[in-house]
């Protein structure tokens, strides 16, 4: 079994809850009309995002259905995404909160709490001394108000926390708090909706203004939704901050300050985790007639900060997994980047495997983080040969704890 690390589940709690809200708006309807009622509101939802990209006030935050929608099907999806990043940031890319002091998080586009409330249960299961205060903006004032509802009802999952929310347009504001400071910055798939129509100058200067709002050992999360692009966008646009920004660094998806390679290069693959999550039971009965691919989340994101990121050797040995672990001419293999910020592709022959390894190496998923000893390099320098299973190790490769 591959996992350097053990994450907890969605909280039961939490899908709990979502359910109960579904119960008393439509009380005088049975358990199957609630159900319908949401799953046409859920295709619907899925096709203003997706396709027809509508991001007002209609199309998601202003009515019960669809926050209720929302809450009992694709909440679950966002919270995984940002407890990932965020474990990620926490766990190997060394970042550590203030020793003294709150922890002080500003969550922009929060909507009813995803990404906040990941972020509040990734740090109470840390056991912490410090106090946490967020801060969610969103435009959506109801949305807001079943954040607020959340955090009240089910507080024994973030007990040290405060909350305050503001309602807010990001498109054309940010933030007038210039004199606070945020250990932690989110974005959860909320960029390409700010960003929807905005000129790339305007984008820079508006990350620019909200850069400056970290603290010194703070960090940014994005996380964007897994189509070519959001992603290419996102890491375009951070490729640049970290070039105008003597201050500002690249921590995450790739080392050494980094850019992504892909986003040029001619590779068909594109920079975007592929990460598999269990599934929830509220979720798999709303899913029953859909046929919704909900076992896996898929997402694009990005870590910065002020401070230097954490060093990892500048060649082939360690690598990030983007590719799916391809089986073919008696090899495995898959494309990674290095800690160089180059692409290569590692193979190994599966003569040298015996059963159980092919099975442990065919469940590497993609964002997986390798270390490769011994790797050969021939007249191809772009591809690694790995002499055998033990020449691997992966230092991050999450997993879910079984409920």
């Amino acid at each position: 079994m591959i996992s350097s690390l053990q994450l907890p589940t969605y909280p039961q709690e939490l899908e709990a809850w979502w359910w109960q809200k579904a119960l008393i708006k439509w009380s005088d309807h049975g358990e199957e009309k609630i159900l319908n009622l949401l799953r046409r509101e859920i295709v619907e939802q899925s096709d203003r995002f997706n396709k027809k990209r509508i991001f007002d006030s209609g199309a998601y935050g202003s009515r019960d259905l669809s926050i209720l929608a929302y809450g009992n099907f694709f909440f679950p999806r966002t919270w995984y995404a940002m407890s990932l990043c965020l474990a990620e940031a926490h766990f190997f890319r060394s970042w550590k909160k203030s020793q003294k002091g709150p922890i002080r998080i500003l969550d922009l586009g929060s909507g009813t709490g995803a990404s906040s409330f990941a972020v509040l249960r990734f740090l109470n299961n840390l056991d912490l001394d410090n106090p946490i205060f967020l801060n969610a903006y969103d435009y959506s004032g109801k949305s807001l108000g079943f954040l607020e509802q959340i955090h009240g009802a089910l507080k024994r999952l973030w007990a040290k926390s405060k909350i305050q929310t503001k309602r807010l347009d990001l498109t054309t504001n940010l933030t007038k708090e210039k004199n606070q400071k945020y250990d932690l910055i989110l974005m959860g798939y909320s960029f390409n909706e700010i960003f929807e129509g905005m000129e790339m100058e305007k984008k820079e200067k508006w990350m620019e203004d909200l850069t400056r709002l970290l603290s010194p050992n703070g960090i940014l999360i994005i996380v964007e939704p897994a189509n070519r692009k959001s992603c290419q966008e996102l890491h375009s646009l951070s490729s640049r901050l970290i070039s105008s920004q003597k201050e500002l660094f690249l921590h995450a998806p790739y080392f050494n300050n980094h850019s992504c390679p892909l986003i040029s290069s001619s590779s068909k693959y594109y920079s975007h985790e592929v990460r598999k999550i269990p599934i929830t039971n509220r979720v798999q009965k709303i899913n029953a007639p859909l046929n919704l691919e909900m076992n896996q989340v898929k997402f694009g994101f990005c870590v910065l900060g002020k401070q230097q990121p954490q060093s990892y050797a500048i060649d082939s040995t360690i690598c990030r997994v983007v590719s799916p672990i391809n089986k073919k001419k008696g090899t495995l293999s898959f494309i990674g980047i290095g800690g160089n910020g180059m692409e290569y592709r590692y193979e190994i022959q599966r003569r040298d495997l015996k059963n159980d390894e092919t099975k442990i190496l065919t469940r590497l998923e993609r964002g997986d983080i390798l270390k490769i000893k011994n790797g050969r390099v021939g007249k191809d320098l772009s591809l690694i040969r790995v002499p055998n299973f033990e020449s691997l190790n992966w230092p991050f490769a999450p997993r879910w704890e079984k409920a």
